[in-house]
């Protein structure tokens, strides 16, 4: 049976909401999915002014503003729609990821999030995938490794995962493996450190360094990036989590402090800082477990594709040989968002979505809050889950 599911995500630089149709054939760990409609749509202004104003401190919520969040997400799940041409009412459910990592201090209230867009699309919403896995022990990170697995998964090739997100991960699957098989980690910082460099530096003026044409134009502080590459995160033992302090409030002060030291630039502590995010994912790349000897394909995704300078740098870790993982069939801008609608897939098929190998949970569980959509909508969703989800143990097979 072909189902279509949409999956929801903010993208890390804040600037709206990714949305993806994805349609899916098979159950469980045989899913084959295609990806058929992928917009993204900005927050409006009410939105962007208050991230930016809570950028430096908590603010008061307008009472709009979470009501707006949900409206935009609708929006972004309609044009999904209409993009693969398939009505709300023949879409099977909907997965929303949250943000990983806060980077400011908007509490957003998924829950709410989630109950409006249900009310709104008429379809059953999934959402809070990391809470289950943290209820056992897991760190909730990568929470999307079964969904990536199973995305960029093939018979013959082996491929390597690179995500450049709020933090960058690598997730390497080895060519006919099993998911048991495949193995990633949160290699270091990413685009947040590199936003809270340039909002800091800019005071609070520019929120992006857009393409990277900033940090271009700087030099790298070699020994600030020496001292940098002895981090605590860079030199533990894989697999593990950026802890959400590791590149936060403190590593900035003393990067700042640093620069002044060294008598340098903004630009030149943003090309450090860019250096920085490379080389982590360079060097994480070449433990054992990913296989550095061995044929690989090298993927990106994530919002640091537009990131010129990052892209080049990171290039250089894997002698130029690196694509978008549009290359594959899945948009490197939208990963987050499609992996939503997977995730979403495989809770409803009864099969854990987590990789307690690598989250460090105590085992498989299905991930998810349910909010049930219009009758007829829950009333499928319900049948297919009882149908899928009989032998409850089942559940824990991803692991």
């Amino acid at each position: 049976m072909v189902r279509t599911l949409l999956g929801l995500s903010v993208s890390s630089g804040l600037e709206g909401v990714d949305a993806a149709a994805v349609r899916v054939e098979g159950l469980g760990l045989d899913l084959v999915s295609r990806v058929v409609g992928v917009p993204r749509v900005a927050f409006p202004p009410v939105v962007r002014d208050v991230i930016r104003a809570s950028a430096t401190s908590p603010v008061t919520l307008p009472p709009e503003f979470l009501r707006t969040v949900a409206d935009t997400a609708v929006f972004a799940a309609r044009q999904a729609l209409s993009k693969a041409a398939v009505s709300p009412r023949d879409t099977f459910a909907l997965g929303i990821l949250e943000l990983a990592r806060p980077a400011v201090f908007v509490p957003i209230y998924w829950p709410e999030v989630a109950e409006r867009v249900a009310e709104q699309t008429g379809v059953t919403v999934l959402h809070g995938f990391a809470d289950r896995d943290r209820a056992v022990g897991g760190t909730g990170h990568p929470i999307t490794a079964v969904s990536d697995f199973l995305l960029f998964r093939d018979a013959t090739e082996s491929r390597l995962l690179v995500h450049l997100g709020a933090v960058s991960t690598v997730f390497f699957i080895p060519a006919g493996g099993k998911v048991s098989a495949a193995f990633g980690f949160e290699a270091g910082p990413g685009n947040q450190l590199l936003d809270a460099i340039l909002f800091h530096g800019t005071r609070g003026k520019e929120l992006h360094d857009l393409g990277g044409k900033q940090a271009v134009q700087g030099r790298c502080l070699d020994p600030l990036l020496a001292r940098w590459l002895e981090h605590p995160h860079l030199t533990r033992t894989p697999p593990k989590t950026v802890h959400a302090e590791a590149f936060g409030r403190s590593f900035l002060l003393v990067a700042f402090d640093a620069v002044r030291q060294l008598n340098a630039s903004l630009a030149d502590l943003l090309c450090t800082a860019t250096h920085l995010a490379a080389r982590a994912i360079g060097d994480g790349c070449r433990v054992p477990l990913m296989r550095p000897d061995g044929a690989r394909r090298v993927l990106l995704t994530g919002g640091g594709v537009r990131n010129g300078f990052l892209w080049q740098l990171v290039a250089k870790q894997f002698s130029g040989t690196v694509e978008p993982a549009d290359a594959v069939g899945v948009p490197s801008m939208s990963r987050n968002a499609v992996a939503a609608a997977v995730l979403a897939a495989l809770a409803c098929d009864g099969v854990a979505g987590n990789l307690p190998v690598l989250t460090g949970a105590t085992g498989g569980r299905l991930l998810g809050h349910i909010c049930p959509g219009d009758g007829r909508n829950w009333a499928r969703c319900a049948a297919w889950l009882a149908d899928q989800t009989g032998e409850y143990p089942r559940a824990t097979r991803a692991a």
